[in-house]
């Protein structure tokens, strides 16, 4: 999915379609499956980071590490948000603006 978005639409799809689309798959994956978010978001990272490794030879050990952490991050983020707001909704939203943001700093200062 994020590779069809990333060619039809390139960073702009990065900051402002992938971060709603992929923490409204993850959380709602946990949900439905009744499985505990932050570990729902670090199987994804874990998945993502088995890509980024082999993507790019600079620098896929530090995207793959990235990846994971900050997978883990957004999905105990997410919690926090519904712990605050009691909505998932309302707290994916959340999360993605701040994913959004992470993905914006990536692409803004480092060179891939």
């Amino acid at each position: 999915m994020n590779r069809l978005l990333v060619a039809k639409g390139g960073d702009e799809a990065v900051i402002w379609l992938i971060p709603p689309l992929e923490e409204s798959l993850k959380t709602g994956i946990a949900l439905l499956l009744w499985a505990a978010v932050p570990p729902a978001h670090g199987v994804f990272g874990l998945l993502e980071a088995v890509h980024d490794y082999w993507a790019s030879p600079r620098w896929g050990l530090w995207a793959g590490l990235s990846s994971i952490i900050s997978h883990f991050f957004l999905g105990w983020g997410t919690v926090f948000c519904y712990s605050i707001i009691p909505s998932w909704i309302m707290a994916v939203g959340a999360i993605a603006i701040i994913h959004a943001f992470w993905n914006f700093l990536i692409i803004k200062f480092t060179i891939l």
